[in-house]
């Protein structure tokens, strides 16, 4: 059994739906992407026989998307949202397949389950009357279900105590979604959801190897 940290970076493409509206309202995005993304996290790997072992993971990841992705609320005159960020924590698990164990360096697949949580999503908010720009933190992202299933699939090399992989992943259904009237500062309370996908790249280091 192996432990481990890793560290990725990537970006996440998000689609927003409006659920039972036959027109948009002028300037109501529906596509979005993210700024930049990180996340840290630390992993366990139990070898199952010379190809295959499980891993388990545990990730925190923060992603800066455009802002108001998640609420609009620019319509108030006084206050303008700018700069908004979504702070996720991420448990996967799954198998990896070691094409040739035995060489020096090992190439693999990765095939995993996840599970997010949104933990928060911060905003800058800006206040014209006193031009000041303040971090507000939303705990209940903005009405939406925070937990959001997933997959994911990389390919990647293993050399001594150090993995470089690549993959995309992708939730599993529409999963984060907000019904009408679950968030009071939504001036428009109609159901929406997103649907996202995206890549990474992560690198990892093994620190204990465990007999």
């Amino acid at each position: 059994m192996d432990l481990g940290i890793s560290v990725s970076t990537g970006r996440n493409f998000y689609d927003k739906k409006y659920y039972d509206q036959p027109q948009l309202v002028p300037g109501w995005e529906t596509n979005f992407k993210t700024n930049y993304l990180w996340s840290a996290g630390m992993w366990t790997e139990k070898s199952l026989s010379p190809h295959f072992s499980t891993v388990i993971e545990f990730r925190f990841m923060e992603e800066d998307v455009p802002e108001n992705m998640l609420c609009q609320c620019n319509t108030v005159l006084e206050v303008l949202d700018t700069d908004e960020k979504h702070h996720w924590a991420t448990v996967e698990t799954g198998l990896r397949y070691y094409i040739k164990p035995t060489s020096k360096l090992s190439l693999f697949a990765d095939a995993r389950a996840e599970i997010n949580w949104l933990i928060a999503a911060p905003t800058e908010r800006y206040f014209m009357n006193d031009l000041l720009a303040k971090t507000y933190v939303n705990w209940n992202a903005f009405g939406y279900k925070r937990f959001v299933p997933g997959v994911s699939l990389s390919l990647g090399a293993k050399w001594k105590r150090l993995t470089l992989n690549l993959g995309g992943m992708t939730n599993l259904a529409r999963s984060m979604i907000r019904n009408p009237g679950t968030y009071n500062q939504v001036v428009h309370p109609i159901k929406t959801g997103f649907f996202g996908k995206g890549f990474f790249l992560k690198t990892s280091f093994t620190f204990i190897k465990l007999k």
